[in-house]
């Protein structure tokens, strides 16, 4: 039987996400202005954990209400030939490009990147030399990866990610497969600037190398500071630092659990009434609706995903990977704002088809990049423009690549 083990990673949900992503509207419609972003004097911090909104949702189906690392299927190289090589080993997992992140019910926030070259690592304890326990108690109260910056709709979200549990899971240094839990604190800030949701570490070529030869953007709490890069967005958001925090005040601590965060297959079903009335159309405990579509229709796409069969239709910049609200044809709200953004394209808005979320995950044996993937759900925001348009509280996915390197200890 597969054994399966744990990829600690963003999220994200982020991940990690990595919730708290949208545009402001005055409708279903996505029409309206941006919300205005809260920014007050008081500077984040990352040493106490916030205590985190508990969602009402408990443990789902291979869910949980909010997400962020646990379980990866992972490049495993081995000490010596096959199998563990040791008994006491401990495992770094990297992040590589390919994540996706999606957050809430409205497709707002959908086909969001992670971050790049975050590192986590756990020890591995392997009596059988081949399957093994992973013990990342030191992990407690520690961050998950760097500030990961997220945008959608022209809104702009930070979110630091904390471990409030060690993870703990299976790994397999044969297959690569392994399945773990991992709990994390996401606080939530919202910001002004699209093009740098989160502080940025300027002048660091080499992440994670514990030599600071960068320097901290002006919208952080130690502005100026030197700085190590821990993380670089994969949807061009800059590179980001634990040294380089964001300023302001949050809009919510989330408590989000990837249980199980998984290198096979996670799944999400609806089972819940919507708060709308709509039976057992919901995937999370407080979810409003279905989706945010114009007469309630997700029609399946050729990917498989869904998209608003009646609207509304959304415009975004053609020139940004991330998603940049505009209104009108043409360069006004793109190219016009920010150089090189393009023009406005218009297209359905996203949404989720069928009555299952399903994310499938990779094993990797030896000098091969897996894929861990979690389904979950999210707590809401304290703010009501960010829960309406991104759909808080609501379901999110995960899908992490990473590699792994293998040392005994």
């Amino acid at each position: 039987m597969t054994r399966r083990s744990t990829l600690l990673s963003l999220v994200i949900a982020a991940t990690l996400a990595v919730a708290g992503c949208g545009q402001d509207n005055t409708g279903n419609d996505n029409e309206g202005g941006t919300p205005t972003p809260t920014r007050t004097a008081a500077p984040a911090t990352r040493t106490p954990t916030p205590t985190p909104v508990v969602s009402t949702s408990g443990v789902l189906t291979v869910t949980p209400t909010g997400g962020v690392v646990p379980t990866p299927t992972v490049t495993v190289t081995p000490t010596t030939g096959g199998g563990c090589g040791a008994t006491e080993l401990t495992l770094t997992l990297t992040t590589v490009a390919g994540s996706d992140l999606d957050t809430g019910y409205s497709g707002i926030a959908f086909n969001q990147g992670s971050l790049v070259d975050t590192q986590v690592k756990v020890n591995l304890d392997c009596p059988d030399g081949d399957n093994c326990t992973i013990d990342g108690s030191a992990l407690k109260d520690t961050p998950l990866g760097s500030p990961l910056p997220l945008t959608a709709g022209g809104v702009s979200t930070c979110i630091l990610n904390t471990f409030r549990e060690g993870v703990t899971g299976t790994y397999n240094c044969t297959s690569g497969c392994s399945e773990s839990a991992v709990r994390i604190s996401s606080q939530v800030f919202q910001k002004s600037d699209p093009e740098k949701p989160c502080p940025v570490c300027v002048g660091d070529d080499v992440p994670n190398d514990g030599v600071k030869n960068g320097t901290c953007s002006s919208d952080a709490v130690a502005s100026g500071a030197p700085c190590d890069v821990n993380g670089i967005s994969e949807t061009g958001l800059g590179s980001t630092s634990n040294d380089c925090l964001p300023t302001g005040s949050d809009i919510g601590v989330l408590a989000i659990d990837l249980v199980p965060f998984t290198t096979g297959t996670a799944t999400l079903a609806a089972t819940i009434d919507c708060a709308d009335g709509t039976p057992s159309g919901c995937f999370c405990p407080g979810q409003i609706s279905q989706n945010q579509c114009r007469g309630g229709t997700c029609a399946e796409t050729a990917d498989g995903s869904g998209e608003c069969e009646e609207g509304p239709p959304v415009g975004r910049c053609s020139g940004r990977d991330f998603f940049l609200k505009c209104t009108s044809t043409g360069t006004t709200d793109c190219g016009d704002l920010y150089p090189g953004a393009g023009t406005c394209e218009f297209s359905l808005q996203k949404c989720i088809f069928g009555t299952t979320i399903t994310r499938t995950g990779t094993c990797a044996p030896p000098g091969l990049t897996g894929v861990a993937v979690s389904t979950f759900c999210i707590p809401a925001t304290r703010t009501p423009a960010i829960n309406t348009v991104t759909g808080l509280p609501g379901p999110g996915a995960a899908t992490l690549p990473a590699t792994t390197v293998r040392v005994s200890r």
